[in-house]
C-alpha cells in the first residue's frame, strides 16, 4: 500500500516537473512563434508591396490579358480535347490529295486507366490539383513578385493551365500570355470535374516520335498498353511531358531514369504508393526503343509540305504567336528562334495528329507540267551524290500576281525518294536578284527617279566589286540595274539606311524574310552578301510585292482550313490582310526598271524573250564563285523564282548554269501566260509620265524640299522674298504650260495629303517614348512647302494650323498624364524601398531577438 502511494506520488512530482517543462517550452515557443510571425509579415509586405508595383507597371496589359482569355475560354468545347478525324489536304478541285495523322491515338477515359497514372502526374506537376480551381494561388504570387523584382515572368503552372497551354496557347513568356492562361483555366474547372481535367491532359499532351497520350505513348516506347507497364514504366511515361526531347527514354535514358526515380520519390511521400512499391520500383528497370506503328505521314508532294507548312504558320498566329523578321541584338534573335522553334512544332505535330481540312489552291496537272521543266532542264546534270540523290539541284516558286496565291512549290528535281521542298526550306545567298527589294525600291521612295546617276566608281576597298570589274562612271538608276552594277547598288543602300533612317533590311522584315540576322543590316546585303539567304519563296513574294504596288501579301497556298469536329471554318484567304512596305510609286518605278534588264543591249537578260509577253520584269544573281545563280522576274499575271545550285555549295559554271534558270524561268512564263491578254504592269496615279520621263509623286517631293533648302542657304533673311518669288513662278508656269500646270496640282495635291498624314500622325508619349520632335519636324518641312505655295495663306494653311494645334494640344494632354503616372509610380517606388528597408532593419532586430532568445 505504502508503496503503491510511494509510486503515485512520484508520478504526480514527474507530472508536475513535466508541467514546469512544457511550461518553459511553451513560453519558449511561444516567443519563438512570435519572432516567426513577426518575420512572416515582414515577408508578406514585401509581397504585398511587390504586387502592389506589379499592378502599376502591368495593369493595363493585365486587364487586356484578362478580356482575351475570357473571350477564348467562351469557346472552349469538349471536343477540342477528343479529336479523331484525321486531317485532310484538299486540291483545288475539293479531291482529296494527303490525309494525315501522325499516330493512331488511343484514347483512354480517366474510369478505365490505372489510378496511379493521373496519381504521378499530380505527385510531380501539381501536388495541389485537388485544392485549387485552376490556378494555384502561390504560383500567382510567384509569378507577381518575380515580376516586381525583375526575375522574369515565372511561376509554376497548374495541370489546368498546362493543358490550355498545349491546346489553346503558343508558349510565350509574357505576363499577359500568363494572366490569359489563368483566366482560361479557372473557365475549365469550371466545365470540367477534375477527372475530366487530367483525362483531357493525358490523352492530349505530346511524348514525341508522334505520340499524343500516354496510351499511345505507352505503345510506342513499351509495345504495350499504359496498364500494362510497369510502376518505373509509368512514371518513365509521366516524366517524358516536361520534355520530350530532354527526357526521352530511347535517345535519353539517363534523364528519364532520373526524372523518373524523382516522380516515384515523390509518389512515395505524398502517399500514393507505400515503401514498398516504391523500393521494388526504383531498384527496376527498363527497355524502350520507338515502335514503328505510326502512320505514314511523309510528305511527299512539294505542295502538300507548303500547305501544312501554311498552315502552321495560320495556326500559330491564331494562337497570338508574336512572328518577329528583325532583331536588336543575337541574344534576342537565338531566344526568338528557340520560342518560334517550340510553337512550331507543337502546332506543326497537332494538324499531323487530325482534325483539319485544309483547302488548297493545289492544282495537281500543273504543278506535273512545272516540275517536268525543272527535271527537264537539269537533265543536262547527272552526278548523284553518297544518298544516290542529284547533286545539283533547283528549286522554283510561282506567284499569282492577282490573288498572292502560291501556284507552284517545286522543292527539287523530282527524283524518287527526295522529299526536301527547298523552295521554302532552303536558304541560299540571293546575289544580285536582292537589288530591286534592298536599293532600288528604298531610293526610289526618296525621290530618285530611273534616270539619276550615280557613279560605280569604288570609294574604297570596302565597296564590292562590278561583276564587269571596271567603272563606267555616271550611270543611270535604270542602266545600273540592266548591267547590275554592285558598286550602284551598294551606294544606294547605304544612302537609304542614312536618309529613310532604317535599317537597310527593313523592307524584308516587312515582307517576312525568315532568314534575317541582326548583322544583316549591312549595304552588302544589296548584292546578296546575307547572314543566311532567302528561300525562292521569299524571293518570288517580294517581286510580287512590287507588281502589287508595294503591298505585301504572306504566299500561301491554302484557301480555307475547318475543324473537322464541327465544321467551323477558322481561316480564310480572303479575309488576309495586306501590309505596305514600298510606295506605289516606289513599287512601279522599281517594276520598270526591271525591264531594262531584259530590254537593254547590256542588260544581263538581253536576248531573253517571252512567246506570250512584251511587258515583263526580271533580274538575275550570281554570288561569289557562282554558288547560286537567281532569275527572278515577273509579269503581269505571274511571278516566278528560279534558284540553281547545289545542296552543299559549290562554284557553278555561271554561263551555262546561269541559261538554265533562264530557261526554267522562260518555259514557265510561256506556259502559264499562253491565251492571256498582253498587257503592262498597272500605272499609280502617283507616277506621271512627263515628256517620256516617269515622275513620281516622290521625286516631286525632293524636289520641293532642294528647293527649299538650297532658298535657306542662300538666303536665310530674306526667306518671305524668295518664298513669294517661287509663288510668281508657279503662278506664270501654270499660265504658259498645261503640262507644269498639272504638276503644279499634283503639288498641291501632294501638299494636302502630306497635311491629311500630319492629322494621321499618332502621339506616343510613355515612360521610353516621346515622338513629338519627329512630328514637329515633319510638321515644320510641310509647312515650308505650304508657304512656298500659298506664301499669303490660304485653304492648306488654314488646314495645317487647325491639325498642329489639335496635335499640340493632344501632346500636352498626353505628357501631363504621363507626367502624374510617373510622379505616382516613382512615389510608389520609393515607399516600397523604404518599406523594404525599414522591414530589412526589422527582421535583422528579429535575428537578434531569437539568437538572444536561443
Amino acid at each position: 500500500m505504502a508503496k503503491r502511494k510511494d509510486i503515485q506520488q512520484k508520478k504526480q512530482h514527474e507530472a508536475i516537473d513535466n508541467k514546469k517543462s512544457r511550461g518553459k517550452k511553451r513560453g519558449k515557443l511561444s516567443k519563438a512563434t512570435k519572432i516567426s510571425l513577426s518575420i512572416l509579415m515582414a515577408i508578406l509586405l514585401v509581397i504585398i508591396a511587390g504586387t502592389v508595383f506589379f499592378f502599376q507597371r502591368y495593369g493595363k496589359e493585365v486587364t487586356a490579358a484578362i478580356d482575351a482569355g475570357e473571350e477564348h475560354a467562351a469557346k472552349i468545347q469538349e471536343s477540342d480535347f477528343k479529336q479523331h478525324y484525321p486531317t485532310t489536304i484538299l486540291d483545288a478541285n475539293g479531291q482529296v490529295m494527303k490525309e494525315l495523322k501522325t499516330q493512331e491515338r488511343d484514347y483512354m477515359p480517366y474510369k478505365k486507366m490505372d489510378p496511379l497514372v493521373s496519381e504521378a502526374l499530380v505527385a510531380i506537376e501539381d501536388r495541389r490539383f485537388y485544392e485549387h480551381h485552376g490556378v494555384d494561388t502561390q504560383g500567382l504570387l510567384t509569378v507577381a513578385v518575380n515580376a516586381a523584382t525583375g526575375r522574369g515572368i515565372r511561376g509554376a503552372s497548374t495541370i489546368t493551365q498546362q493543358l490550355v497551354k498545349n491546346i489553346y496557347l503558343t508558349p510565350e513568356v509574357s505576363i499577359s500570355r500568363k494572366i490569359e492562361e489563368m483566366v482560361m483555366a479557372q473557365a475549365l474547372e469550371k466545365r470540367f470535374s477534375k477527372h475530366q481535367i487530367l483525362e483531357y491532359y493525358l490523352n492530349n499532351v505530346y511524348f514525341g516520335h508522334g505520340a499524343y497520350g500516354i496510351n499511345a505513348a505507352a505503345k510506342v516506347y513499351f509495345g504495350k498498353s499504359i496498364n500494362d507497364t510497369t510502376l518505373l514504366e509509368k512514371a518513365t511515361l509521366v516524366g517524358i511531358t516536361n520534355n520530350p526531347g530532354i527526357f526521352d527514354p530511347t535517345d535519353n535514358k539517363k534523364n528519364a531514369l532520373k526524372r523518373a526515380k524523382l516522380i516515384l520519390k515523390q509518389m512515395s511521400t505524398q502517399g500514393y504508393i507505400t515503401k514498398e512499391q516504391y523500393d521494388q520500383a526504383v531498384k527496376d528497370d527498363f527497355t524502350a526503343k520507338v515502335h514503328q506503328n505510326a502512320l505514314n505521314n511523309q510528305l511527299d508532294n512539294n505542295e502538300v509540305a507548303l500547305a501544312v507548312d501554311s498552315a502552321a504558320k495560320v495556326l500559330m498566329g491564331q494562337q497570338d504567336f508574336r512572328f518577329q523578321y528583325q532583331f536588336d541584338s543575337k541574344e534576342e534573335e537565338d531566344r526568338y528562334n528557340e520560342e518560334y522553334k517550340t510553337a512550331y512544332n507543337k502546332v506543326y505535330q497537332r494538324i499531323l495528329s487530325g482534325g483539319y481540312q485544309i483547302t488548297t489552291n493545289i492544282n495537281p496537272s500543273l504543278h506535273d507540267q512545272l516540275q517536268g521543266i525543272v527535271s527537264n532542264v537539269m537533265n543536262t546534270w547527272q552526278d548523284r551524290g553518297d544518298n544516290n540523290f542529284y547533286t545539283k539541284q533547283a528549286a522554283m516558286t510561282v506567284i499569282d500576281n492577282q490573288t498572292g496565291d502560291v501556284v507552284a512549290s517545286i522543292g527539287g528535281r523530282g527524283e524518287e525518294g527526295n522529299h526536301y521542298n527547298r523552295a521554302f526550306l532552303s536558304f541560299r545567298q540571293p546575289g544580285s536578284a536582292i537589288k530591286p527589294l534592298v536599293s532600288y525600291a528604298p531610293a526610289y521612295e526618296r525621290g530618285l527617279l530611273e534616270t539619276s546617276t550615280v557613279s560605280d566608281d569604288r570609294p574604297n576597298d570596302t565597296y564590292p566589286n562590278n561583276v564587269y570589274n571596271a567603272s563606267k562612271g555616271m550611270l543611270t538608276l535604270r542602266n545600273a540595274l540592266a548591267i547590275s552594277s554592285n558598286v550602284v547598288a551598294y551606294k544606294l543602300a547605304s544612302e537609304n539606311r542614312d536618309e529613310l533612317k532604317e535599317p537597310i533590311y527593313q523592307p524584308l522584315a516587312q515582307m517576312q524574310f525568315t532568314g534575317l540576322d541582326v548583322t544583316d543590316d549591312n549595304p552588302i546585303i544589296a548584292v546578296g552578301g546575307m547572314t543566311y539567304g532567302a528561300t525562292t519563296q521569299e524571293m518570288a513574294s517580294g517581286i510580287a510585292t512590287l507588281v502589287n504596288q508595294g503591298n505585301y501579301r504572306a504566299p500561301l497556298n491554302i484557301q480555307t482550313i475547318k475543324r473537322k469536329d464541327n465544321g467551323q471554318e477558322i481561316f480564310n484567304q480572303n479575309d488576309l490582310a495586306q501590309q505596305k512596305v514600298y510606295s506605289d510609286d516606289a513599287a512601279y518605278l522599281t517594276i520598270d526598271t526591271m525591264k531594262a534588264v531584259h530590254q537593254d543591249p547590256s542588260g544581263t537578260a538581253a536576248g531573253l524573250t517571252l512567246d506570250h509577253n512584251k511587258y515583263w520584269a526580271i533580274k538575275t544573281g550570281t554570288t561569289d564563285e557562282a554558288k547560286d545563280l537567281w532569275t527572278v522576274g515577273a509579269t503581269p499575271y505571274y511571278t516566278v523564282a528560279v534558284w540553281i545550285g547545289d545542296d552543299t555549295p559549290q562554284p557553278q559554271d555561271n554561263a551555262i548554269v546561269g541559261q538554265a534558270t533562264k530557261a526554267i524561268f522562260k518555259q514557265t512564263m510561256d506556259l502559264l501566260n499562253n491565251g492571256k491578254e498582253d498587257k503592262d504592269f498597272q500605272m499609280p496615279s502617283s507616277v506621271q509620265n512627263v515628256n517620256g520621263q516617269l515622275v513620281s509623286r516622290s521625286s516631286q517631293t525632293k524636289e520641293v524640299l532642294a528647293a527649299r533648302k538650297n532658298a535657306l542657304q542662300t538666303a536665310t533673311t530674306d526667306i518671305d522674298t524668295l518664298a513669294k518669288q517661287k509663288a510668281n513662278e508657279l503662278t506664270t508656269a501654270k499660265l504658259d504650260t498645261p503640262m507644269v500646270s498639272e504638276a503644279s496640282t499634283f503639288s498641291n495635291q501632294l501638299l494636302s495629303d502630306r497635311v491629311d498624314t500630319l492629322s494621321r500622325f499618332e502621339i506616343i508619349v510613355t515612360d521610353t517614348q516621346d515622338n513629338w520632335q519627329t512630328f514637329d519636324q515633319y510638321a515644320q518641312q510641310v509647312l515650308a512647302l505650304i508657304q512656298q505655295v500659298e506664301p499669303s495663306g490660304g485653304s492648306l494653311s488654314d488646314q495645317y494650323n487647325n491639325v498642329y494645334r489639335n496635335k499640340e494640344a493632344e501632346y500636352t494632354t498626353a505628357k501631363a498624364e504621363q507626367n502624374s503616372a510617373l510622379d505616382h509610380v516613382s512615389e510608389q517606388i520609393q515607399a516600397a524601398k523604404d518599406q523594404s528597408k525599414d522591414l530589412d532593419k526589422q527582421i535583422e532586430a528579429l535575428k537578434k531577438q531569437l539568437e538572444e532568445t536561443n
